[in-house]
């Protein structure tokens, strides 16, 4: 950590990924059980939240305050959004949108910004990013100093540089044409170390970024 700089933080899907970070709990707001429906309006989207782990891996319940908070669901509303639709599972940015409980079921409302990308299985390999958002798969960080000094897990730099897995198909400029993202699939980039949002799955680690967060291209 330098400066104030605040930690990215790390997404974890269920079953095969694992989460690296605080869990960080936020109260949902009821809606009164007269209402039984919720329209996004504009571009915001409707995301019924998959249900949080409430076991460990060794089978030991955990209390709410422990559990992994959900970073995906399902698309029940699009609203006017282009890039999703109803009925697509979605990851979406942990911290952002509003949460809601709706009959006892639990959804966010998302603007159509705040959604990463679309994920039609469990392995964020398939992520399909959105907007100008780029998925990188990192470069595993290095056992040793150049001058041969083993290193601790702790002591381990942060890899910056990664292979790009998939490219968002660009984002709006002003006058509404789409600029597709100046990378390729298979691209190995230099990016900044405080940006993004990080998975991990299986032995594997990910990050999904935007383009101006890339710094080179290195070969």
């Amino acid at each position: 950590m330098i400066g104030r700089v605040q930690p990215r933080p790390v997404f974890a899907l269920p079953q095969r990924s694992v989460l690296h970070r605080r869990v960080v709990i936020r109260a949902a707001t009821t809606v009164p059980s007269e209402y039984k429906t919720v329209a996004p309006v504009g571009d915001r989207v409707l995301v019924k939240v998959d249900i949080s782990e409430e076991k460990s891996l060794g089978g030991i319940l955990l209390p709410s305050s422990a559990q992994k908070k959900p970073t995906q669901g399902h698309v029940e509303k699009a609203g006017t959004a282009k890039a999703v639709r109803d009925g697509e599972k979605v990851v979406y940015s942990k911290y952002a949108g509003t949460e809601l409980k709706v009959s006892g079921t639990e959804y966010v409302i998302l603007k159509e910004d705040d959604v990463i990308g679309i994920l039609s299985t469990d392995n964020i390999a398939d992520l399909k990013p959105l907007g100008d958002r780029i998925l990188v798969e990192i470069d595993e960080a290095k056992d040793e100093t150049d001058s041969g000094l083993l290193l601790t897990s702790s002591s381990k730099e942060q890899p910056t540089i990664g292979k790009v897995i998939a490219v968002g198909s660009g984002k709006e400029d002003d006058k509404g044409a789409i600029v597709k993202p100046n990378l390729n699939k298979g691209d190995t980039v230099l990016y900044s170390r405080y940006s993004g949002t990080e998975f991990a799955q299986e032995e594997k680690q990910y990050i999904v970024i935007r383009e101006l967060d890339v710094l080179a291209c290195v070969q």
